[in-house]
């Protein structure tokens, strides 16, 4: 049966370096949304628990149910406000219209757009806005932004970054004691790296880099690996086709294998044109289908993905897409 593999060490080097970098396991906020970026949120949390981490982000109140034994701070992220709030987890404030509509005593963290014009408020909106949070009895618990482009060679990170030393200062200025109840978070994964210090006051969400990738730093470990089982086998003649549409054609006489993983898995659909080069070298030949694909016969087991950079440049998209589309059905095994 098709499987995750997860390497439990790796991952644990990853969280070593993100809290040597900011100088603490506290200040992290794992993201584990959209099934940890695939990786499977309900393996791997225990262990960034054993290592002091207790505040994560999810995208929604179902995620945080399925980890809210795990961890005591729990951030989520896309909530659409319903007077229903869980009084367990933090929501994120993405929207002021959204103020009269959340729970009065519910937990936020205050997003603001410091230029990425995608969620929150606008800077220049702070004081009206605090007011307004005050009023409706809504808990602040912390003030957030997300960077534009922090793994791109322009000024806009540091654009970003001067624009929320400005919300920092205005926030702590308004609410005065009251401000050092409360946590700045700015950094997200490529950020964290490209920053030479962290501020004081500030905790980090990392996401991506702490299975391994990151643009800014090739000292990570992939923790993931996406594996394949042999479920027939056989020899192809010169001129025998192979699968849907008879894409391979073989030239010379090949043993060929089929294995247990496809699109239905949540792998890109591969047409059978170019060549898609499996980590040990050797080529899917034909068409994917929907549950296997075939490939030269490599054996009872195959790795599909070693580090998902490779597909994601066969399929011209990013590391990102390729790993969360893997099917939450896969089973991860923690080794």
């Amino acid at each position: 049966m098709a499987y995750i593999k997860l390497d439990r060490k790796a991952y644990e080097f990853n969280l070593d370096l993100i809290a040597s970098k900011i100088r603490s396991y506290e200040k992290i906020i794992c993201v584990f949304k959209d099934n940890a970026y695939g990786h499977g949120a309900k393996d791997l949390a225990p262990i960034a628990r054993a290592k002091g981490i207790n505040f994560i982000a999810v995208k929604n109140e179902c995620e945080a149910t399925q980890l809210q034994d795990i961890f005591d701070n729990i951030l989520i992220l896309s909530h659409i406000p319903n007077f229903n709030e869980n009084d367990k987890f933090i929501y994120a404030l993405n929207d002021k219209r959204d103020i009269k509509k959340i729970k009065t005593n519910t937990k936020i963290h205050l997003v603001v757009d410091t230029n990425m014009h995608r969620n929150g408020i606008s800077f220049y909106e702070i004081e009206e806005v605090l007011n307004q949070i005050k009023n409706h009895q809504l808990k602040l618990c912390g003030v957030m932004m997300h960077f534009a482009g922090s793994d791109e060679f322009d000024g806009s990170y540091y654009v970003q970054k001067q624009n929320f030393k400005f919300v920092k200062e205005k926030v702590k200025k308004i609410l005065g004691e009251e401000s050092k109840k409360i946590i700045f978070h700015s950094h997200n994964s490529e950020a964290l790296f490209r920053s030479s210090k962290l501020d004081d006051d500030e905790y980090c969400r990392v996401g991506l880099v702490q299975f391994g990738y990151a643009y800014f730093n090739q000292n990570l470990r992939k923790v993931l690996s996406l594996w394949a089982n042999k479920i027939s086998q056989r020899t192809l003649q010169p001129y025998q086709s192979l699968g849907y549409g008879g894409a391979y054609v073989a030239k010379n006489t090949i043993n060929i294998a089929t294995y247990d993983l496809g699109y239905g898995d949540g792998l890109f659909r591969y047409n059978g044109k170019k060549d898609l080069i499996l980590p040990n070298g050797k080529k899917i030949l034909g068409k994917m289908s929907m549950d296997n694909f075939s490939c030269e016969d490599c054996g009872d087991e195959i790795c599909v993905i070693k580090d998902a950079n490779e597909m994601a440049r066969f399929f011209n998209t990013i590391n990102y897409e390729i790993l969360v589309k893997l099917s939450p059905f896969l089973e991860r095994i923690v080794v």
